[in-house]
């Protein structure tokens, strides 16, 4: 097996996943207001909107506190001549190759915490897919994103 890519993303990463696993899964909470709202809080539903809070509460302070963390810590990626390797994944190790000469074209893209902490997430498509490298420096990301398109442009000619 090919040696493990070498390049890290940014720490920032981290604080813009926390912020958006902190915004993005506060709609959790609404499932023990809902269930309250149809069952009441008496007695027995009491146990149930309280546990299930409970959860929620363990299982938001993780994706914001750990989650984030584990990803970046995971996340690697490499650019040659030939190919793109990305490896990824906490639990479910996922490692992929894209050969250059598959590659249509390439993007970079910044949401609003993206941008606030100056970072751009390259997109990587192929006939079959899009791929992505999350959370560069947005220097870095045009950086990535020339490399990639001139590796295309002369593996295409290779071909």
């Amino acid at each position: 097996m090919k040696q493990t890519p070498f390049h890290k993303l940014t720490p920032r990463a981290i604080r813009v996943w926390q912020l958006g696993n902190a915004i993005g899964n506060l709609f959790f909470f609404a499932i023990p207001v809902v269930y309250g709202a149809v069952f009441g809080t008496q007695g027995f539903h009491f146990w149930v909107i309280a546990a299930t809070s409970l959860l929620f509460v363990v299982l938001w302070v993780l994706s914001i506190v750990l989650f984030p963390y584990l990803t970046w810590k995971n996340w690697r990626y490499s650019i040659d001549e030939k190919e793109i390797d990305l490896k990824r994944g906490v639990l479910m190790k996922n490692r992929t190759l894209i050969p250059l000469s598959r590659v249509q074209h390439v993007d970079t893209r910044q949401g609003p915490l993206l941008r606030f902490y100056d970072l751009a997430s390259v997109t990587i498509s192929t006939a079959a897919t899009t791929h992505e490298i999350p959370a560069l420096d947005a220097v870095l990301a045009d950086r990535v994103r020339n490399q990639i398109s001139t590796y295309a442009r002369l593996a295409e000619e290779d071909v």
